[in-house]
């Protein structure tokens, strides 16, 4: 049984990986944590290191030396991140709607968008406003442009074709990581596991099954 860790986006849940888990192929146990210090409620601050080492404590919870991590959007920058501190642990690696050093112009703008929005339609969606925005503000300090190099872990890039902000940072990641493979799914935005399951779970699986 392969342990496979579902990481969702900013302004996602895990409840956001319904589509993924219900196409799940036998021979996975799957578990969609919420990223530590975005789950409403607890009295935690997010840092993509701090959900990083989070994510890695599941190897000890479930008594395996190794598991395949799947992450969207801020997931996914939490995945590389675990991908690059714990090569060892990662077996496999999908990131999709990933970033490596997100253009400040784009996170400046995003959070214009968001602080402007009313916190109940974000609460609506599962999300704390105030905590989005922390998180926001975490995400948009990481650089790991000269560390894709230390992923060991068999990689697949995926990115939307509408996700026009994330396209030339699906195709660092594909350059950066050795053996990546970058796949973009037409017809998609940001949210790809949500707008194109089919299409997502079709690369997905296969990829992780190999």
């Amino acid at each position: 049984m392969r342990l496979l860790a579902l990481l969702h986006g900013l302004g996602q849940t895990p409840q956001s990986w319904q589509d993924q888990v219900t196409a799940m192929p036998s021979g996975f146990k799957a578990v969609a944590p919420w990223l530590k210090g975005t789950r409403p409620g607890r009295d935690e601050e997010f840092s993509v290191q701090g959900a990083a080492d989070d994510v890695l404590a599941l190897l000890n919870q479930h008594g395996v030396e190794q598991m395949s991590l799947v992450g969207i959007s801020l997931g996914a920058m939490v995945a590389l991140d675990a991908a690059i501190r714990a090569p060892e642990n990662v077996s496999h690696l999908v990131l999709a709607a990933g970033q490596v050093n997100p253009p400040k112009s784009v996170m400046r703008a995003q959070r214009l968008v968001f602080s402007l929005m009313p916190a109940k339609r974000l609460a609506s969606m599962g999300v704390e406003k105030k905590r989005f925005l922390k998180a926001l503000d975490q995400a948009a300090t990481i650089d790991y442009r000269s560390r894709l190099k230390d992923v060991t872990a068999k990689t697949l890039v995926l990115v939307g074709a509408h996700d026009k902000a994330n396209l030339a940072a699906a195709r660092d990641l594909a350059a950066g990581i050795p053996g990546a493979r970058l796949e973009v799914i037409q017809g998609a935005g940001h949210q790809i596991n949500i707008e194109a399951p089919q299409q997502f779970n079709d690369l997905v699986w296969p990829f992780l099954a190999d």
